[in-house]
Protein backbone atom coordinates (compact mmCIF):
# COMPACT_ATOMS: atom_id res chain seq x y z
CA UNK A 1 0.00 0.00 0.00
CA UNK A 2 3.02 2.44 0.32
CA UNK A 3 4.65 1.43 -2.37
CA UNK A 4 1.19 2.71 -4.51
CA UNK A 5 0.88 5.82 -2.56
CA UNK A 6 4.82 6.63 -3.28
CA UNK A 7 4.58 5.67 -6.68
CA UNK A 8 1.63 7.99 -7.18
CA UNK A 9 2.91 10.39 -5.58
CA UNK A 10 5.88 10.10 -7.89
CA UNK A 11 4.10 10.73 -10.73
CA UNK A 12 1.93 13.10 -9.65
CA UNK A 13 5.11 15.72 -8.74
CA UNK A 14 6.33 14.84 -12.06
CA UNK A 15 3.30 16.17 -13.33
CA UNK A 16 3.41 19.31 -12.43
CA UNK A 17 7.24 19.77 -12.81
CA UNK A 18 6.88 18.83 -16.36
CA UNK A 19 4.26 21.20 -16.67
CA UNK A 20 6.13 24.02 -15.10
CA UNK A 21 8.95 23.64 -17.27
CA UNK A 22 6.25 24.06 -20.54
CA UNK A 23 4.51 26.55 -19.20
CA UNK A 24 7.37 28.54 -18.29
CA UNK A 25 8.95 27.96 -21.53
CA UNK A 26 5.59 29.02 -23.21
CA UNK A 27 5.75 32.52 -20.93
CA UNK A 28 9.31 33.19 -21.57
CA UNK A 29 8.74 33.04 -25.16
CA UNK A 30 5.90 35.42 -25.08
CA UNK A 31 7.67 37.88 -22.64
CA UNK A 32 10.41 38.20 -24.78
CA UNK A 33 8.37 39.33 -27.57
CA UNK A 34 6.42 41.43 -25.92
CA UNK A 35 3.53 39.65 -25.22
CA UNK A 36 1.59 39.05 -22.04
CA UNK A 37 2.41 35.65 -20.40
CA UNK A 38 -0.66 33.31 -20.57
CA UNK A 39 0.02 30.85 -17.92
CA UNK A 40 -0.45 33.42 -15.05
CA UNK A 41 -2.32 34.49 -12.48
CA UNK A 42 -1.97 38.87 -13.03
CA UNK A 43 -2.20 40.68 -9.77
CA UNK A 44 -2.59 44.91 -10.20
CA UNK A 45 -1.01 46.96 -7.35
CA UNK A 46 -3.38 48.88 -5.57
CA UNK A 47 -1.97 51.94 -7.29
CA UNK A 48 -1.78 50.80 -10.82
CA UNK A 49 1.99 50.85 -11.52
CA UNK A 50 2.94 47.19 -11.38
CA UNK A 51 1.30 44.21 -12.37
CA UNK A 52 2.97 40.92 -11.40
CA UNK A 53 2.27 37.79 -12.97
CA UNK A 54 2.40 34.52 -11.02
CA UNK A 55 2.88 31.52 -12.87
CA UNK A 56 3.91 28.06 -11.69
CA UNK A 57 7.70 28.46 -10.81
CA UNK A 58 8.36 31.88 -11.97
CA UNK A 59 7.24 35.43 -12.20
CA UNK A 60 6.95 38.26 -14.18
CA UNK A 61 6.94 42.02 -12.84
CA UNK A 62 5.98 44.93 -14.99
CA UNK A 63 5.90 48.34 -14.61
CA UNK A 64 3.59 50.41 -16.35
CA UNK A 65 3.60 53.98 -18.04
CA UNK A 66 0.12 55.38 -17.62
CA UNK A 67 -2.27 51.60 -17.14
CA UNK A 68 -2.28 48.23 -15.87
CA UNK A 69 -4.73 47.83 -18.70
CA UNK A 70 -2.38 49.42 -21.30
CA UNK A 71 -0.95 47.33 -24.33
CA UNK A 72 2.03 44.49 -22.80
CA UNK A 73 4.31 46.34 -25.41
CA UNK A 74 3.72 50.03 -23.71
CA UNK A 75 6.00 49.05 -20.35
CA UNK A 76 8.27 51.12 -18.46
CA UNK A 77 10.09 47.84 -17.69
CA UNK A 78 9.83 43.97 -17.29
CA UNK A 79 11.75 41.02 -15.46
CA UNK A 80 10.90 37.41 -15.23
CA UNK A 81 12.34 34.86 -13.08
CA UNK A 82 11.70 32.89 -10.15
CA UNK A 83 8.69 33.66 -7.02
CA UNK A 84 11.72 35.08 -5.03
CA UNK A 85 13.11 37.51 -7.19
CA UNK A 86 13.27 41.16 -6.20
CA UNK A 87 12.60 43.49 -9.31
CA UNK A 88 12.10 47.30 -8.77
CA UNK A 89 11.60 49.89 -11.44
CA UNK A 90 14.11 51.33 -13.76
CA UNK A 91 15.58 54.78 -13.37
CA UNK A 92 14.23 56.88 -16.23
CA UNK A 93 16.99 58.38 -18.09
CA UNK A 94 16.44 62.03 -19.68
CA UNK A 95 19.08 62.64 -22.62
CA UNK A 96 19.35 66.64 -23.64
CA UNK A 97 19.96 67.36 -27.28
CA UNK A 98 21.08 70.94 -28.81
CA UNK A 99 21.17 71.67 -32.14
CA UNK A 100 24.13 73.56 -32.94
CA UNK A 101 23.78 76.28 -35.61
CA UNK A 102 27.87 77.51 -35.37
CA UNK A 103 29.81 75.94 -37.77
CA UNK A 104 32.50 75.99 -35.15
CA UNK A 105 30.50 74.06 -33.03
CA UNK A 106 31.13 76.79 -30.01
CA UNK A 107 27.42 78.16 -29.96
CA UNK A 108 24.69 75.53 -28.68
CA UNK A 109 21.29 76.28 -29.39
CA UNK A 110 18.25 75.93 -26.41
CA UNK A 111 18.40 72.28 -24.92
CA UNK A 112 15.39 70.47 -25.18
CA UNK A 113 14.80 66.72 -23.41
CA UNK A 114 13.79 63.62 -24.71
CA UNK A 115 11.82 61.37 -21.78
CA UNK A 116 10.09 59.12 -23.85
CA UNK A 117 11.10 55.46 -22.37
CA UNK A 118 11.10 54.33 -26.00
CA UNK A 119 13.26 57.36 -27.73
CA UNK A 120 15.45 57.11 -24.63
CA UNK A 121 16.47 53.19 -25.19
CA UNK A 122 16.88 53.74 -28.78
CA UNK A 123 19.01 57.36 -28.37
CA UNK A 124 21.08 55.01 -25.03
CA UNK A 125 21.57 51.99 -27.19
CA UNK A 126 22.62 53.90 -30.09
CA UNK A 127 25.23 56.15 -28.30
CA UNK A 128 26.43 53.16 -25.68
CA UNK A 129 27.15 50.46 -28.15
CA UNK A 130 28.77 52.22 -30.65
CA UNK A 131 31.94 51.72 -31.70
CA UNK A 132 34.36 54.69 -30.45
CA UNK A 133 37.95 54.75 -32.29
CA UNK A 134 40.54 57.75 -32.95
CA UNK A 135 39.41 58.47 -36.13
CA UNK A 136 38.13 62.63 -36.45
CA UNK A 137 36.18 63.11 -39.32
CA UNK A 138 36.61 67.21 -40.56
CA UNK A 139 32.78 67.05 -40.53
CA UNK A 140 30.24 69.95 -38.88
CA UNK A 141 28.75 68.82 -35.72
CA UNK A 142 25.01 68.86 -35.80
CA UNK A 143 23.35 68.06 -32.50
CA UNK A 144 25.12 68.32 -29.11
CA UNK A 145 23.71 65.53 -26.88
CA UNK A 146 24.20 65.19 -23.28
CA UNK A 147 23.23 61.61 -21.30
CA UNK A 148 24.73 60.37 -18.32
CA UNK A 149 27.27 63.56 -17.69
CA UNK A 150 28.84 62.90 -21.06
CA UNK A 151 28.58 64.91 -23.93
CA UNK A 152 28.25 63.53 -27.22
CA UNK A 153 28.19 65.54 -31.27
CA UNK A 154 26.23 64.09 -33.82
CA UNK A 155 28.31 64.65 -37.26
CA UNK A 156 25.45 64.30 -39.69
CA UNK A 157 27.14 65.23 -43.04
CA UNK A 158 29.71 62.01 -41.70
CA UNK A 159 27.29 59.63 -40.00
CA UNK A 160 29.39 59.54 -37.32
CA UNK A 161 29.12 60.31 -33.40
CA UNK A 162 31.57 62.26 -31.49
CA UNK A 163 32.32 61.29 -27.99
CA UNK A 164 35.67 63.16 -26.50
CA UNK A 165 38.36 62.64 -28.70
CA UNK A 166 36.85 59.77 -30.82
CA UNK A 167 34.15 58.57 -33.13
CA UNK A 168 31.98 56.36 -34.25
CA UNK A 169 30.63 55.27 -37.74
CA UNK A 170 27.30 55.20 -37.56
CA UNK A 171 24.91 52.75 -39.88
CA UNK A 172 22.06 54.67 -41.69
CA UNK A 173 19.34 52.96 -39.64
CA UNK A 174 21.03 54.20 -36.61
CA UNK A 175 21.75 57.72 -37.89
CA UNK A 176 17.77 57.83 -39.54
CA UNK A 177 16.47 56.55 -36.11
CA UNK A 178 18.45 59.18 -33.98
CA UNK A 179 17.14 62.00 -36.49
CA UNK A 180 13.92 61.16 -36.67
CA UNK A 181 13.60 61.02 -32.32
CA UNK A 182 15.40 64.61 -32.13
CA UNK A 183 13.19 66.21 -35.22
CA UNK A 184 10.32 64.83 -33.57
CA UNK A 185 11.19 66.63 -30.34
CA UNK A 186 12.11 70.07 -32.43
CA UNK A 187 8.99 70.31 -33.63
CA UNK A 188 7.12 70.36 -30.66
CA UNK A 189 9.75 72.59 -29.11
CA UNK A 190 9.43 74.82 -32.28
CA UNK A 191 5.63 74.68 -31.94
CA UNK A 192 5.91 76.04 -28.43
Amino acid sequence: MKKKICIILLIVVFIVLLFAVITNYADSARVTTGNEPRFCIKIISPDGSKVTYIGLGYKVVRYVGVSPNEPFKCNVGVKMGSWFMNYEKPEVKTIKIANIYSVFGDDEGEYFNITDINDVSIMQNILENSKYNGELCKGINTYSIIMDNETYYLKKDCKELQKGDKQAELTDEDLSAMLEIIEKYERVLNAD
